[in-house]
């Protein structure tokens, strides 16, 4: 049987007319999306082609760079020994704490919570990670018009690596620190080192000491390779040498996570540490030296000692009192920049003083140079001397006095007649062969000049023209006469070793990590007395008297050990004299040569002789002598009347 579905006819179920669509599609439009949908599909597949081809290398290495993060690890600084290997400055481990400002600016909150573990106000943290507010307009409309609008914090994000916020962290802040690195994310504690010395203050301003580059300085530093947080020398040998002293970095490759807590080291360079210092210095001398000078500084009177060996110019000891401790100096900054008595001031280098009768060497030398005077000449001393309207004392009534008598007694009449001889012409002359009024070149910084005065230099000060009482002032070292300590030890070895005047040099040696040579001490000579042998031998015979009975030091005198001296007394216009004393030993064969000049205190031999005499015993070895008090009788005030 067949379905009812065959049984209507085909041509009865198709319809009789194809009907025409309500709606007809608008062709253009339909190429407008098609070319749409194109464009952007090829902006998508070019913009990953961008991604993932033309940037891709370059997205992978910032992915890596926030994945692994570079570690600096500081160099230590090189160690600065005795001349018997001693250590003086060596460094030192400490534990820090570091932040990264680019992380912590995420999580501001990580700062207070820091300053609570540190004790320290959150502030004084962000401080040291943002920078400071640029300076006010000068006027409060121009102020309303162009200020800017505050956004909070203007964080250091330019800095390439972590900011120490906060050093030497004991083990319990330590901890404290760990226990919350969860909600401390952009801190970090390290170890880096410090630098330590290990004899606190009796080398302090020949060692000098390092400081963070100043803000003003950045630019220069970073163009030499160095770090905006870096240490740098400040003083001293630590200045001079810097490029010696300053080591090579390492650096630590770390894997972190997103919370910048490592996960593993990567790869590593160990830092190296920066060379080593040989010292002329004999440690023992210098702490002898400065023992020696506490007496006079305990009554409130600062002093300078240096000590130089007459073959090369090697300095042996240089003191200046009062000194401080290099090891807590930027904790009593303040109380050492206010002290009246400057302790932050090398006095050997930089203290210039008139010299008072050391100078009747150099008047002496200018007297036999130009022939105004022989060994053998003899002056008439009645105690005073008549220069014009004006009288000039002397310390006593010598009569008939020779050539090294005066030298020894120190008679002022005497080289009164000798300056006024030789005028003012002769005796600049002879200062400059002596080394004064230039630097003498010592590797320390900030040495001045001192001072030798001429017409000139009256008239460029607006003074009176050059009298012949300046003369006189001059040829007893008075006046506007200006020496430096090292200045008068310098010649005094000049002196000492036939009339060479040598460079003062403290390195005697500089070597590597790995202990091989790279620089040794090398005399270096400046100038050259030219002093003819048989006068130089005549001022050494008469400052061999010094120390003898009836000269002006005979308690400095040391059996057994020959010394050649000099004494002075220099007036300051203000309160007492200062004490000078220069002298070498053993005359005949020296060894060492040295100048002493005590502030405000009273004559050379009582005080600044002694001083020599204590170096000079614990040079030669006879430190268990007992000092010898002086057997002298006062001077008498020099100023004209």
């Amino acid at each position: 049987m067949k379905p009812p579905y065959f049984e209507t006819p085909l041509s009865s179920r198709l319809p009789t007319k194809i009907q025409r669509p309500v709606h007809v599609p608008d062709i253009i439009r339909l190429k407008c999306l098609h070319s749409f949908v194109w464009l952007m599909m090829g902006i998508i597949i070019t913009r990953l082609w961008y991604l993932q081809i033309a940037m891709g290398s370059s997205f992978a290495v910032d992915a890596e760079k926030q994945r692994i993060r570079p570690i600096r690890r500081l160099a230590a600084r090189g160690i600065i020994m005795d001349a018997k290997g001693r250590v003086l400055a060596t460094s030192r481990q400490q534990v820090v704490v570091t932040v990264l400002p680019e992380e912590i600016r995420k999580n501001p909150q990580a700062v207070t919570i820091l300053a609570g573990i540190l004790n320290v106000t959150p502030e004084s943290i962000l401080e040291k990670l943002v920078e400071p507010e640029p300076p006010a307009a000068a006027s409060p409309s121009a102020h309303r018009q162009n200020a800017p609008t505050r956004r909070g914090p203007r964080w250091k994000l330019n800095s390439t690596e972590p900011i120490k916020v906060a050093e030497k962290i004991d083990l319990k802040t330590l901890t404290q620190i760990e226990e919350q690195k969860l909600d401390l994310d952009g801190v970090q504690v390290a170890r880096e080192p410090v630098r330590y010395y290990t004899d606190e203050r009796t080398c302090s301003h020949i060692l000098g000491r390092t400081y963070p580059i100043p803000p003003t300085r950045i630019k220069e530093y970073k163009a030499n390779g160095y770090h905006e947080n870096d240490i740098v020398g400040a003083e001293g040998l630590e200045k001079t040498y810097e490029s010696a002293l300053r080591g090579t970095d390492g650096n630590l490759m770390v894997a972190v996570d997103a919370r910048n807590r490592m996960l593993r080291r990567m790869t590593e360079s160990s830092p190296i540490p920066g060379d080593s210092l040989r010292l002329s210095l004999d440690l023992d001398l210098q702490r002898a030296t400065y023992r020696a000078l506490q007496d006079t500084l305990s009554q409130g009177h600062p002093g300078s000692a240096v000590a130089l060996d007459p073959a090369t110019g090697a300095v042996l000891a240089m003191v200046s009192t009062p000194s401080y401790d290099l090891n807590s100096y930027s904790k009593e900054f303040t109380h050492l920049n206010h002290d009246p008595l400057k302790p932050l001031f090398n006095r050997a280098t930089r203290g210039a003083y008139p010299c008072g009768s050391t100078f009747k060497l150099v008047t002496a030398a200018a007297g036999l140079d130009m022939g105004k005077i022989t060994p053998e000449t003899y002056i008439f001393c009645p105690g005073t001397m008549r220069v014009g309207n004006r009288t000039f004392n002397c310390d006593g009534y010598h009569r008939n006095i020779g050539f090294e008598t005066a030298i020894a007694k120190s008679c002022d009449v005497y080289f009164y007649n000798v300056g006024l001889r030789v005028e003012q012409g002769g005796l600049e002359q002879m200062a400059r062969r002596f080394g004064l009024g230039e630097r003498t070149g010592i590797d320390l910084p900030g040495e001045v000049k001192g001072l030798v005065p001429n017409p000139e230099y009256k008239a460029k000060h607006r003074l009176d023209k050059w009298q012949r009482g300046d003369t006189v002032n001059m040829a007893i070292g008075q006046g506007f006469l200006q020496v430096t300590p090292l200045q008068l030890a310098d010649y005094t070895a000049a002196l000492a070793n036939g009339g060479t005047l040598w460079r003062p040099q403290l390195i005697s040696e500089i070597r590597d990590t790995s202990g091989n040579l790279l620089q040794g001490l090398a005399p270096e000579k400046r100038g050259d007395l030219g002093i003819r042998p048989e006068h130089l031998a005549a001022i050494v015979r008469g400052m061999r008297h010094v120390t003898e009975m009836g000269g002006t030091a005979p308690n400095v005198a040391i059996p057994g050990l020959d010394i050649a001296a000099k004494t002075g007394t220099a007036q300051t216009g203000r309160g007492k004299d200062n004490s000078v004393f220069v002298c070498f030993a053993p005359a005949d064969h020296p060894k060492i040569a040295i100048a002493v000049l005590i502030e405000k205190v009273g004559h050379g031999n009582e005080f600044a002789g002694p001083v020599a005499r204590q170096m000079l015993l614990q040079y030669f070895g006879r430190v268990s002598e007992k000092p010898r008090i002086t057997a002298r009788a006062p001077h008498k005030v020099r100023r004209a009347i």
